[in-house]
């Protein structure tokens, strides 16, 4: 799970989102040199069913649609032929990170809608992160519905290609924050709760890795080749 590649801008106070565009490209070697298989979700979603055996899988997904995935993260994915999928605010596009920039002090463009065909005609694949980024569980039935199947209907409209995949903006959902995800046509959705995905998964609520400014080589490596993200899941 990443947020934002890029250098953390000067005054930011929340540096965790981000990792620089050296470190990026040093995890998409690392994954290769490692013997991963880098798969769309679908993959992964197979893998949870037990139609595909192999285990050392990995997927790529980005929180939010910024800017610096177009100009720093798909670069090096192309690179290296890596499918990954980006979850977008469908209200927000082309606009800014209205949800949270007064209280990080940081205005963080986020990718317009000609960026976004560029990157279909690419392959990228993209998800649903609401409207506009709420917290979800503090909404009224009625906004909460809206916020999870009028950003598929938007977002498929606009792309001329069903939006399968769902997550719950800032990890935040209960039991029926999930069934209206379910009932609104999706396939999955995606947590940020920690963990690594095994097969009989909740398709629903499937854990990821959250890789951040801190998260230095070791730590990538030992997150990867061992049963790290498991144990730290434990913990919490």
């Amino acid at each position: 799970m990443y947020h934002n590649v890029a250098v953390p801008p000067r005054g930011t106070i929340f540096r965790g989102s981000y990792v620089t565009p050296r470190m990026f490209t040093f995890q998409m070697w690392c994954l290769k040199a490692s013997g991963f298989r880098v798969v769309p979700l679908k993959e992964i979603l197979s893998f949870v069913k037990g139609d595909i055996l192999h285990e050392n899988l990995a997927s790529i997904t980005f929180d939010d649609g910024y800017q610096d995935f177009y100009d720093n993260a798909y670069p090096v994915l192309k690179e290296y032929g890596y499918p990954s999928t980006v979850f977008l605010v469908s209200d927000l596009i082309g606009k800014e990170n209205l949800w949270d920039h007064p209280k990080i002090h940081g205005r963080k463009r986020l990718m317009d809608w000609e960026t976004i065909f560029r990157l279909r005609e690419e392959g990228i694949t993209f998800g649903s992160h609401t409207m506009t980024h709420p917290f979800l569980k503090t909404l009224s039935p009625t906004d909460m519905i809206g916020e999870i199947k009028n950003s598929k209907v938007l977002l498929e409209s606009r792309l001329q290609a069903p939006v399968e995949f769902f997550c719950y903006p800032y990890g935040d959902y209960n039991n029926e924050i999930v069934n209206v995800v379910k009932e609104s046509g999706y396939i999955a959705a995606l947590t940020t709760k920690r963990g690594l995905v095994h097969r009989d998964a909740d398709l629903f609520k499937i854990p990821r890795s959250l890789i951040r400014n801190s998260t230095n080589p070791l730590l990538f490596v030992l997150r990867l080749c061992s049963k790290y993200e498991d144990r730290r899941k434990r913990t919490k």
